[in-house]
Parts: structure tokens; C-alpha cells; sequence
């Protein structure tokens, strides 16, 4: 997916978690305000989460690297350094 899209949609999801919640503790606790704000808190808690697990998805893969220097021996007491024999 388009990097930029993703972005924006973080954002958005961002814009619209934060208003809900700074919104709810100013809402009658048994009102329908309260309601409404608690589910665009739910629903933009969710929208983060799968725009972050899109972002996941859709990262490239970074290679995979073979560790050349295993019997490096750099950090030994003797005399002796470089390669095990």
C-alpha cells in the first residue's frame, strides 16, 4: 500500500482517538453524548490498530544475513587473534 495513504490514515485515526477521549470525561456518564464519544473512541482505537497492522503487512522484508565472522575470535586473553583453526 501507497506509504503516503498509510500516513494519512494514521493520522486520521490518530485525530480522531485523541478528540474522543479528551472529549469523554467532560460527557454525562448515562447520556447518549457518552455513548457516541466512547464508540468514536472505540472505532478510532480500532482504526489505529489496523492501519498499524497494515503498515506491518506491507513493509518490505528486510534480507536475511548469514553471520561470516562466527570464529572471529576478537576479544580473547592470549596472544593469539583472528581466525580458530
Amino acid at each position: 500500500m501507497d506509504p503516503f495513504a498509510l500516513r494519512a490514515a494514521f493520522r486520521v485515526a490518530i485525530l480522531v482517538l485523541i478528540a474522543a477521549l479528551v472529549m469523554l470525561p467532560f460527557q454525562p456518564p448515562a447520556s447518549a453524548e457518552f455513548v457516541v464519544t466512547a464508540l468514536a473512541a472505540f472505532i478510532g482505537l480500532v482504526f489505529v490498530g489496523v492501519v498499524a497492522l497494515l503498515t506491518r503487512l506491507s513493509g518490505s522484508r528486510p534480507p536475511k544475513t548469514v553471520d561470516r565472522a562466527r570464529g572471529l575470535r576478537s576479544n580473547v586473553r592470549n596472544g593469539r587473534s583472528g581466525r580458530e583453526e
